[in-house]
């Protein structure tokens, strides 16, 4: 899964898909310059938010000191003309941003903070260039400045110049999960990572021309407040736990960088902090806000110091006491809870009034900005957005699925999108459904209804979410003594309401039983669904572009466009499951694209052997033999252990292909996956486990679930014992299975989740339901083991396991993190234990996914990841909703109709 930045600057190009920056149709000022001034035989050509020049007759190095230009917002232009003579007159190659626009993006708070602010960069031919192009561009720039550079050093005497050692060709090296690393050559010829720290780093062999002469000193800010712990960090600057000296107080440091802007138009992160500051100290004496306890400046940075508030904010609140998330649906669980949360809703309803007596928008009300202490109270802190009404500029910084649609359309706060913004914390309470809300605003009315069905709501609180979030609501419509009164009277206490029980606590047999009985859940129903979301996949493909041919997740963009996770074979496979062919162009988009081991880990889900399987189904057979070849030899095929990217995916492919065409060769190739598995498993006292590092953490973790960790490991060993009747890979599988299972957690509704790994940090990991972590995927093991033979341990734990799937809500829709996996484990169970409760549970899921429809003209789309756009891709997109969708039509008990990548064919 993308991490939330990394997201944000797929959002910039397109209103409906996760796109590109090569989408992105610049503004001329940039380029106009550059023509201008440019000498004959320079060749130029863009990659993505970059122009890049190479001058005529010279050879780049590899890597060498590289130099950097910052620029302020709204001086990238005049910069670009003082740069350009010099550059020009070295003959040095360089690239800069492409306009303005992109400037203001990479100094913007969301962007990633070890690459923001480098608006040119230049590749000097050698160390005596560099010093001359360097020495030549401060005195060019003196006096102008930008956002600090965290990874290079400041050029002597210059803010606007910078340099590093880095690469200046692109060195790539392959992960398995399918990204590549930038890497650098040490002298002896080895490659090592080119790692761009937030901070001033350079390779052992690489002296800086110009070190400091003494440290920076190190020590308490201010004078007195001594950091003691980083709570986050952003390009805006970290948020830091610090000691106050003076008081012996625990406090929050705020920091604001020099340069970087927040929101639209961009406002200096500064000036913005110090606003905060002002905002704050006008709502200290109210009693629901975070109390600001000082503001200073040091090194140029600023620093907002507020009290420390002990507690979590109002999403994880209620992750771990929603009983729609915890399953404890009984009266007086649901009574307890929604008490609680009416008191934190006249908490915050009151705040917002107190702010709006004084005068003041808090503009962003989110969930991360609203805590709960232990004893109940709402406190609101970070009103980076919340302006004194006319006084302060706007920013438009406002959050998925709480902001008004006319904040989102005008960038601009008023009083009605605060009370929009509570009555949409007050759905999230309900469920956590806001980004799928936010996106396709229709969503919400089917979320509400149905919600208010499920869990029996009082009528007031329905009726006063739809008042407080009405799209046409203005100013003056919330009078906040009324609203308080009926924040009051919702009848939580009333002893009829819940004295019977909910119907999201019933069994689904009662409601979901008969296939036919259900609109919208019934088999001609389901197929039309299924061919609506087929149709508008087919429609959004362009087999004119080269970077991808459906829309999708944006980790195709990172890794390839052919996976089947992300790209175009997972797309194309599951058209085929759902129509018995697929289009010929679309096809030939495909088999047209080169499959270099370089770009193309061995794995299943982003790598060849997952490629192999998608075109032995699509019906190239000796494609996929190719492929598996291909992966047989590839030096990353045992990197990693797991089912997503690893081993047991290579393991799981291997057994499938052999299934099928008979090949000796592709047992064997399973045989050894399963002898390097066995070789590399460390024998605990919860049983065998397989730790390993991930990208950006070196330290070895041991994870859990069908992806990354045992219980996908368990499944390739079952198989591969059913394959060769070898007794050794049962047992190494089962008791592998056994040590993810011996982490599980009881969830207050009896259920079990799990965390994503084992270790120190375990307690404090939020519970995973999903298939490729948590509950969903541990189940798709289990369920097979006992398919295989009775399990006494299994068979005891198999029902809470189930019941943890069995649900019609969830953040997401999806295959691999959402319903879509949910209900596929489900059907699992009733076919494969031939019990016809869970196929029945199966269906309520798909209800709960259909919520999230997105209807088109001609077909459906679902949200994608993190629900911010569409996509189509099999993991996070439409195309694995309808595989799930179209195999509950067809599942029985008895039968094996699993789409997803298993052997059940193997199955007694």
């Amino acid at each position: 899964m993308l991490s939330w930045q990394s997201l944000q600057f797929y959002l910039q190009f397109d209103r409906r898909w996760y796109e590109t920056a090569d989408r992105h149709r610049p503004d001329p000022a940039h380029l106009a310059a550059f023509r201008e001034l440019v000498p004959d035989g320079w060749t130029t050509r863009r990659r993505g938010l970059w122009f890049i020049a190479d001058p005529p007759g010279r050879a780049t190095p590899a890597q060498g000191w590289k130099l950097h230009v910052t620029a302020a917002a709204g001086e990238s232009t005049e910069v670009l003309r003082l740069a350009l003579p010099v550059l020009f007159a070295h003959r040095a190659a360089f690239k800069f941003l492409i306009d303005p626009w992109s400037v203001d993006l990479t100094s913007g708070k969301n962007f990633s903070r070890t690459a923001s602010g480098k608006f040119i960069t230049v590749y000097p031919a050698d160390d005596a260039e560099f010093r001359a192009v360097g020495e030549e561009l401060a005195a060019a720039l003196a006096g102008r400045g930008g956002p600090y550079i965290l990874s290079d050093r400041r050029w002597p005497g210059s803010t606007a110049v910078y340099y590093r050692y880095g690469g200046f060709a692109a060195i790539k090296q392959l992960r398995p999960d399918g990204i590549s690393d930038l890497m650098i050559a040490a002298p002896d010829g080895a490659l090592v990572p080119d790692v761009r720290h937030p901070y001033f780093s350079a390779p052992p062999w690489a002296d800086d021309p110009f070190p400091p002469e003494e440290a920076e000193p190190d020590g308490a800010l201010n004078g007195r407040y001594l950091p003691t712990a980083a709570l986050m960090f952003g390009n805006r600057g970290g948020v830091y736990l610090a000691t106050d000296r003076d008081t012996g107080a625990q406090v929050v440091l705020k920091e604001a960088r020099p340069g970087i802007l927040v929101g639209r138009p961009g406002r200096e992160a500064a000036e913005v902090l110090e606003k905060e500051y002002r905002v704050l100290s006008a709502l200290a004496d109210t009693g629901y806000f975070v109390r600001p306890l000082d503001f200073f400046h040091e090194g140029g940075h600023a620093f907002l110091v507020e009290e420390y508030v002990e507690g979590p904010h109002y999403s994880r609140h209620g992750i771990v006491t929603n009983p729609v998330i915890t399953g404890r649906l009984d009266g007086d669980s649901l009574r307890a809870y929604y008490r609680a949360q009416r008191a934190l809703w006249r908490q915050i309803a009151e705040a917002v009034a107190a702010a709006h007596r004084r005068g003041i928008l808090l503009g962003d009300l989110s969930h991360t900005n609203v805590h709960v202490t232990e004893d109940g109270r709402a406190v609101l802190l970070d009103l980076e957005s919340a302006v004194r009404e006319d006084l302060d500029p706007h920013l438009g910084v406002h959050t998925v699925g709480l902001a008004s649609p006319r904040l989102r359309a005008t960038n601009r706060y008023d009083r009605a999108n605060d009370w929009h913004c509570l009555g949409a914390l007050m759905l999230s309470s309900i469920m956590v459904v806001n980004n799928t809300t936010g996106f396709h605003r229709p969503a919400q009315d089917r979320f509400l209804d149905a919600l208010a069905e499920d869990l029996g709501l009082p009528a007031e609180l329905t009726a006063l979410i739809r008042d407080l979030t009405d799209p046409e609501a203005v100013d003056g419509d919330t009078d906040p003594d009324e609203l308080l009164k009926r924040i009051d009277a919702l009848p939580f206490d009333d002893p009829e309401l819940w004295a019977a029980p909910v119907p999201l606590a019933e069994p689904a047999g009662r409601r979901y039983g008969d296939p036919e009985a259900v609109p919208g859940l019934r088999d001609a129903d389901l197929a039309a669904t299924v061919g609506l979301i087929a149709a508008e996949i087919e429609a959004a493909a362009d087999p004119q572009r080269a970077d991808r041919l459906f829309p999708t997740n944006p980790l195709a963009h990172q890794s390839n466009p052919l996976s089947l996770a992300y790209g175009a074979t997972g797309v194309l496979y599951g058209l085929h499951r759902l129509r018995g062919t697929v289009p010929a162009p679309l096809l030939g988009w495909a088999l047209a694209k080169d499959v270099d081991p370089a770009a193309y880990p061995p794995g299943l889900y982003v790598g060849q052997s997952g490629l192999a399987w998608a075109f032995d189904a699509l019906g190239h057979p000796e494609v996929a033999r190719s492929l598996m070849a291909a992966a047989r030899r590839h030096p990353l095929r045992h990197a990693l252990p797991g089912v997503l990217h690893g081993t047991a995916g290579h393991g799981l492919a291997a057994l499938h292909l052999w299934h099928r065409r008979h090949d000796p060769a592709l047992l064997a190739d399973a045989v050894a996956d399963g002898e390097h598995l066995a070789a590399a498993a460390v024998h605990g006292p919860d049983g065998p486990h397989w730790p390993h590092t991930t990208p950006g953490d070196d330290r070895p973790r041991t994870r859990l679930g069908h992806g990354h960790g045992g219980s996908g490991i368990a499944l390739f060993l079952l198989y591969l014992h059913l394959a060769t009747g070898e007794e050794r890979w049962y047992t190494l599988g089962r008791a592998a299975l056994g040590h993810d299972l011996a982490h599980a957690a009881r969830l207050p509704g009896g259920t079990l989740g799990f965390p994503s790994h084992t270790g120190p940090a375990e307690g404090r990991t939020v519970l995973r339901n999903y298939w490729d972590e948590g509950t969903a995927g541990v189940s798709v093991a289990v369920v097979r083991y006992l398919a295989a033979r009775p399990d006494a341990e299994l068979a005891a734990v198999a029902d809470d396991l189930l019941r943890d799937s069995a649900r019609r809500y969830a953040v997401f829709p999806h295959l691999a993190h959402g319903l879509a996996g949910f209900g596929n484990v489900l059907l699992d169970a009733g076919e494969l234990l031939g019990e016809q409760r869970w196929l029945d549970e199966a269906r309520r899921v798909a209800d709960g996914i259909l919520l999230s429809r997105i209807e088109h003209p001609d077909g459906l789309g679902f949200p994608g990841e993190q629900a911010l756009r569409e996509s189509c891709d099999l993991a996070t997109g439409s195309i694995g909703i309808a595989l799930f969708l179209d195999r509950l039509r067809h599942a029985r008990p008895g039968t094996r109709t699993d789409f997803h990548f298993t052997v059940d064919g193997l199955l007694p």
